[in-house]
């Protein structure tokens, strides 16, 4: 199949009913939901992500509505996220961790980007005061002056209304349930710095990554070094994300 069109409807019930079981009409039907929602998570995805360039590029979103066809406020709510109140990060965290998503924000509005990543959460995390994600990547080398000289903390400066919300990165979403996941999978209630930091280093192609591979830290590096801090293995740091089958080689 061409990289240049998407599956037809005729291609993807081939894949469902490659994926069922027997082709048992139950089974189809549910391996038909399953796809259904991975295309609903890749699409949202995919639009998250060119919505969040749009708002690092300058756009409004009034004007990001209007290429929606929708008002701003629909879009806002669907793909944006207001980052400078207290409590609006989803899922359990301490208190050292909700700060330090919180001062992501601030990182991010001082250096005026229109979007709030990975890279500004380990910014925040390494130049807090409290928690073991801090005390670990200073240890490593890395410190906020040597983050903020790269290249890649400057992408997108000076291009955002602070009267305007910040827009969170597909890539930090991700990192946010996965550093969930790690706590929920060593029986922590409630997610610190460290898990935190741990999911983001699940996240391989984020920017924070790799800021930290460009200052010659690696994510396995600073993996070890928090599995030390926990005494925990390492594997138990990083999490498996949900298998996304390839759609008949429409994606690469």
């Amino acid at each position: 199949m061409g990289q240049d069109r998407l599956p037809t409807i005729d291609e993807l019930a081939t894949l469902v009913n490659d994926r069922a079981s027997g082709h048992v009409p139950v089974s189809g039907l549910r391996e038909a939901v399953n796809l259904g929602r991975e295309l609903t998570e890749v699409s949202d995805e995919l639009i998250g992500r060119f919505v969040a360039e749009a708002r690092a590029s300058g756009l409004s979103w009034t004007e990001i509505g209007q290429a929606f066809g929708t008002s701003k406020q629909a879009v806002q709510k669907r793909y944006g996220a207001a980052v400078d109140d207290l409590g609006r990060w989803p899922g359990r965290w301490t208190p050292a961790a909700n700060d330090a998503l919180d001062q992501a924000g601030e990182q991010a509005r001082r250096l005026g980007h229109a979007y709030v990543g990975t890279e500004h959460v380990v910014l925040a995390l390494v130049t807090a005061e409290r928690g073991i994600a801090g005390e670990v990547l200073r240890a490593l080398g890395v410190s906020g002056d040597r983050m903020l000289a790269t290249s890649c903390m400057q992408t997108g400066a000076d291009q955002h209304d602070p009267r305007d919300p910040l827009s969170v990165m597909p890539r930090l979403k991700q990192a946010l349930e996965r550093g969930r996941h790690v706590a929920d999978g060593l029986g922590v209630r409630l997610a610190d710095t460290e898990h935190l930091l741990a999911g983001i280093l699940a996240v391989p192609d984020c920017m924070a990554v790799e800021i930290l591979r460009r200052l010659g830290v690696s994510a396995d590096d600073v993996r070890a070094a928090v599995a030390e801090r926990l005494d925990v293995d390492a594997q138990r740091l990083g999490t498996k994300p949900r298998r996304r089958h390839r759609l008949l080689g429409a994606t690469r």
